[in-house]
């Protein structure tokens, strides 16, 4: 779909060029109505002057040209009339080209003249010492033509200036109106990455009800994902206690039990567990649920290597290697879930160190987690992501801890890879998008 500042100028232009031509085209023939009002006026005159001009003689009527102005005596000034009575007189300056008598009054169009002119003719009907004369005054139109066109030239290209003024101020004005939804554009990509919790309402009275509406919305949205987690957080704890009742009542009818349904029911359990495991670990991770709270490296990650240092005292060092002042634009358990079982992991199997380095870039956060326990070889590395397998079942645990991961870094779009670390053991590395797939 085009911009709306191209749709308004598609539309804005060609309305701005037919109005301001038109009003263009109909002054300069106002103009010209005007201007041949007042020739007029003046041909009536000559008129006049040519008829007093007129003089009774002993055989009837003559035209005493010293009466009349020297242009008609000038051949193709522009200036020319024709007297017809008894007698027919044509000023000098027609030369031998014949100037008609159409009539009485002004003629509707300019009429031919000599050498090209367009001649603006009056003719007048008159009575002198008893005798019809019929009088025709011609006035070269010609120049004030031809500046009209002229004049309409410039003014037409002056119009076009103005309308792409117009235009240009159009889009100024477009772009200064839109400034207030980039800033929600803004706010709404800070929200997202949880810079802030909700949208400014100081905005246009236009974009109020919007900006109100998305910030209900997100407040709902906040809500229900709160209930949700808690939810699934109380639920874990209350059928954790079921459960282990129920694997207790296993143990002791265990001896009575066939072998096949034992081992059945205890995979079923399992199961519950796994899942149980989970949803427990997320509470224990992260205690603060909001959705909206982002992670912050400065005060998360020290409470974080805290929790698991009382949980490993044999490893003693759980090093962290990265900028600390620039929260994560990810949100917070998400991160807490995803480094919580990727150190619980390293720090099972670690001898002495850990390593949790990462970096945060405009495209990317990228994190690595080493250790300098035993490894895992190369063959076996795919296995490991599997949900619940586990390649030594003497450690603690059930296996879902880089499954977890998988899953989390799936979710955002990233990749997880598995190498071998500088510090001997296992290096798991992981890139997430800033902005998710």
């Amino acid at each position: 779909m085009s911009s709306i500042s191209r749709r308004l100028a598609a539309t804005l232009v060609p309305l701005l060029l037919c109005s301001v031509l038109l009003i263009v085209q109909g002054s300069v023939w106002l103009y010209d109505r005007a201007q041949r009002n007042y020739l007029t006026l003046l041909l009536q005159r000559e008129t006049d002057s040519l008829l007093a001009a007129l003089t009774v003689g002993p055989d009837g009527l003559f035209l005493d040209l010293d009466k009349i102005d020297p242009d008609y005596r000038r051949p193709y000034s522009g200036r020319y009339f024709v007297v017809q009575g008894r007698e027919k007189w044509r000023s000098r300056s027609l030369w031998d080209h014949r100037l008609p008598l159409p009539g009485d009054g002004l003629q509707s169009g300019l009429l031919p003249g000599p050498q090209g002119q367009e001649l603006l003719v009056w003719s007048g009907e008159y009575r002198k010492a008893g005798e019809p004369v019929t009088i025709s005054v011609a006035l070269d139109y010609q120049p004030l033509m031809t500046e009209f066109r002229r004049a309409s030239i410039w003014i037409s290209a002056l119009a076009v200036l103005v309308t792409l003024l117009a235009v240009l101020i159009q889009q100024w004005l477009l772009r200064r109106s839109l400034l207030p939804l980039r800033r929600v554009q803004q706010e709404l990509a800070e929200w997202r990455s949880g810079e802030r919790l909700h949208l400014s309402e100081q905005v246009p009275q236009e974009l109020q009800p919007l900006v109100a509406e998305i910030n209900h919305l997100g407040a709902q949205i906040e809500a229900l994902l709160l209930r949700a987690r808690n939810s699934a957080g109380d639920l874990g704890h209350a059928l954790k206690t079921p459960l282990a009742v129920i694997e207790s009542r296993l143990d002791a009818l265990a001896p009575s039990l066939p072998g096949e349904q034992l081992t059945e029911l205890q995979a079923q359990l399992q199961a519950m567990r796994n899942q149980l495991e989970r949803t427990l670990q997320r509470a224990r991770l992260a205690t603060d649920q909001s959705r909206a709270q982002r992670f912050d490296p400065a005060t998360d990650l020290p409470a974080l290597v805290q929790t698991l240092a009382s949980l490993y005292p044999a490893v003693p060092e759980i090093r962290l290697d990265g900028a600390s002042d620039t929260r994560w634009p990810f949100d917070r358990e998400d991160m807490l879930e995803l480094l919580g079982n990727l150190l619980d992991n390293a720090c099972k199997w670690a001898r002495a160190r850990v390593r949790l380095s990462w970096r945060l870039d405009a495209q990317h956060l990228c994190v690595e987690v080493a250790d300098d326990g035993p490894g895992i070889d190369r063959d076996a590395r795919d296995q490991v992501l599997s949900r619940g397998l586990r390649l030594d079942q003497q450690t603690p645990g059930h296996g879902l801890g880089l499954a977890i991961v998988r899953d989390l870094v799936a979710a955002y779009g990233g990749t997880l890879s598995l190498e071998q670390a500088p510090e001997g053991g296992l290096l798991v590395s992981i890139r997430l998008p800033r902005e998710r797939r």
